[in-house]
């Protein structure tokens, strides 16, 4: 039960991202949200720690393409185990309840005075 509540809210953004993935095309998308762990961050049930991203409600696998710098692929890492959410910005394309990252960025967030 629990797999497929996790399988339908990938697939809610899939569909959210539908000219993403359901036109075939798999040119890189702009996706915001939030990266952390899997497990630790999103408190997703019996998961094991992985880099995963937050848009809206749904929480998807967070992967490194072939095309990816080893920034890129450093940063993703890192949200293993985070505990704490980081809101970033995503170059990348939605395939197979995960997206697959060319690029990203951390957004710098402003600090009130």
């Amino acid at each position: 039960m629990k797999k497929a509540l996790v399988g339908l809210m990938a697939l809610g953004l899939v569909l959210a991202f539908s000219g993403v993935s359901l036109a075939g095309d798999d040119a890189p998308a702009v996706i915001k949200g939030e990266a952390g762990c899997f497990k630790c961050c999103f408190k997703v049930e019996n998961a094991e720690c992985a880099a995963a991203v937050k848009v809206d409600d749904t929480v998807c696998l967070l992967k490194a393409s072939e095309k990816a710098s080893d920034a890129t692929k450093e940063l993703i890492a890192s949200f293993k185990g985070a505990a704490k959410a980081a809101k970033v910005v995503i170059k990348g394309v939605v395939k197979d309840k995960a997206v697959i990252a060319d690029e990203v960025k951390k957004v710098e967030e402003k600090k009130e005075e």
